[in-house]
Parts: C-alpha cells; structure tokens; sequence
C-alpha cells in the first residue's frame, strides 16, 4: 500500500522489504490498510530474544526484566526512521513475549511530522494495538 509523507509516496512493502534485510525484525503483518489513513504506516513485528543485547537475563516473573526487554525492542524500531524522509516520527509498543518463538512482538507506527506524536501515540497506536493477538 502507498502512503504519502508530505511529498514523498512511499509503499509499505518496500519498507517491510528494508526492515526484514536490515534489522533483526521480521514483519509478522502489514497494518498499514488497518489504520484507514493515507499517511501512516504500521507493523506487526517481532524481535528474537537472541538478538537482544543486555547484561541481564530475561524472566517473565520480573516486571523490571520484562519493562528493560520491552523497552530496548521498542528502542530499537527507532532505527526504520531511515528509511523515510526527513519529518517523520514514529512509535511503537511491545505486546508479548512468545515464549514458543523466544520472540518479543511489537507494533509499530510511521507517520508525517504533520501528526502529533500525541495523536500518533494516543489514537493511532492504540486502535493498532487492536489489530493484535
């Protein structure tokens, strides 16, 4: 699907295509039709745990341990603002550890600098965190 950021007509595909050779993400599905808007990307993903890099082990009984994993996967869709023009702002949000997959799963949306990161963050992201298992 194409999305317009500002000037530039972009097609989801071809980031899912950049994301998937050059991170560790896989894109598990492209939400972008799901966010009904013409301006606005979004990603169901998910990160292995082996390719989080922190000093501590991972357990699921320890909020601390679940909240640092999360937020280092989260901290790193930050990255895929590369692959777009230069106003652009992103958020994402982790959902899940599965545990069959030792994978963490993460939603993540794109948008124009033109959409607050308020009404990126509380309107867009959460109907996206909708379209999640």
């Amino acid at each position: 699907m194409y999305v317009l950021f500002r000037d530039d007509l972009i097609d989801s595909d071809e980031i899912r295509k950049k994301i998937e050779s050059e991170s560790d993400f896989h894109v598990i599905s492209d939400l972008t039709k799901a966010t009904k808007r013409e301006d606005v990307m979004s990603f169901k993903l998910s990160l292995p745990m082996n390719k989080i890099n922190l000093d501590t082990v991972f357990d699921w009984d320890d909020e601390d341990s679940v909240n640092e994993y999360f937020g280092y996967a989260e901290n790193l869709t930050k990255d895929f603002l590369k692959y777009f023009p230069k106003y652009t702002i992103q958020c994402s949000s982790s959902y899940k550890w599965d545990e069959v997959d030792d994978s963490i799963g993460l939603v993540v949306v794109i948008a124009n600098i033109d959409i607050t990161m308020k009404k990126l963050k509380l309107d867009i992201l959460k109907r996206m965190m909708k379209q999640v298992d």
